[in-house]
């Protein structure tokens, strides 16, 4: 184990070196590590509390996107030197926008263009690069919801539920599977069927 920022090079470079050394590779990168820090972008009226400062949106961009391409960018080296690997990005169903989520909705988009640019570069070295995007998850995270707007949200969801953790573990499992061996540079949308009619 690796204690660390994923957001700085030198924790990242460590737990790169970490795994090689134990394992003599490293084949497989999951990028999974994401946080929120909601507000509107700007007030509406004065003194409404929850808005979109620069620390929100640093905090937001630098663990959910820069994280990413940290993480991608040095695992890819002993991939590339192995001429083999596998990547999993984890972005949003808020990469399609979110009212109060600008931070979180633009880092997730990011996520998804540079998954693609990823796909792009490193195909020919034998590195596929996917990317999921979640609705709804029955995490701690999600736990924090009012039970209010949980009930808006379910709604809004074809499925009418919110994913089990395990469901999308599943996804990250197949793209990193000799069954996608053919499969690079795409976003599966793992959202119960929000994004259909999005």
């Amino acid at each position: 184990m690796v204690v660390g920022s994923v957001a700085a090079r030198e924790d990242v470079q460590r737990m790169v070196d970490t795994a090689v050394s134990t394992y003599d590779k490293l084949s497989i990168l999951i990028n999974n590590a994401g946080i929120t820090c909601d507000g509107l972008t700007t007030r509406i009226k004065e003194g409404q509390p929850h808005y979109l400062s620069d620390d929100k949106w640093d905090a937001v961009l630098e663990v959910n996107l820069k994280s990413t391409w940290l993480c991608c960018q040095l695992a890819a080296v002993p991939m590339i030197a192995a001429g083999y690997g596998r990547i999993v990005n984890t972005a949003s169903i808020a990469a399609l926008g979110n009212i109060g989520q600008a931070n979180y909705a633009a880092s997730k988009a990011g996520i998804i263009g540079l998954t693609n640019t990823l796909a792009l570069e490193w195909a020919r070295l034998g590195i596929a690069v996917n990317c999921v995007a979640p609705g709804g998850v029955n995490t701690n995270m999600t736990k924090t919801i009012p039970e209010k707007i949980v009930e808006n949200l379910l709604k809004g969801i074809p499925f009418g539920r919110f994913a089990e953790p395990e469901e999308i573990a599943a996804v990250h499992a197949f793209l990193t599977s000799k069954e996608a061996s053919y499969i690079t540079g795409q976003t599966l949308f793992i959202d119960g069927g929000v994004s259909v009619g999005a």
